[in-house]
């Protein structure tokens, strides 16, 4: 995700609301803004910019981004994809009764 850039690139926003096809259905991410450069001599410190559920943990108590926090997100888009449910959804089933979880997490 981050290897071709340098300085690297952070999105600070990757979530479904935010990947783009083209007519060929390649994924992309769209930046509306929330993307900047990361300087390895700097602190990197930043405001928290993301979607709930989407931020990683760090960032929202450090304010320190790294390509970590891109990672993070991209991992929860990935888990929606393959639970074939939103954020939401999917926080929802597996806070219900824990018969239900079982069920869920083995289907």
């Amino acid at each position: 995700m981050h290897h071709d850039c340098n300085p690297p690139i952070v999105h600070r926003d990757i979530s479904s609301n935010n990947i783009l096809l083209n007519s060929k259905l390649e994924a992309f991410i769209a930046d509306f803004g929330t993307a900047r450069l990361i300087d390895p001599d700097s602190s990197n410190q930043t405001v928290i910019v993301g979607k709930y559920g989407y931020i990683a943990s760090e960032l929202a108590y450090l304010l320190v981004v790294t390509e970590k926090c891109d990672v993070y997100s991209f991992g929860v888009l990935a888990l929606e994809i393959l639970m074939e449910k939103y954020l939401g959804e999917l926080l929802l089933t597996l806070s219900s009764s824990s018969s239900r979880v079982q069920n869920f997490i083995l289907n």
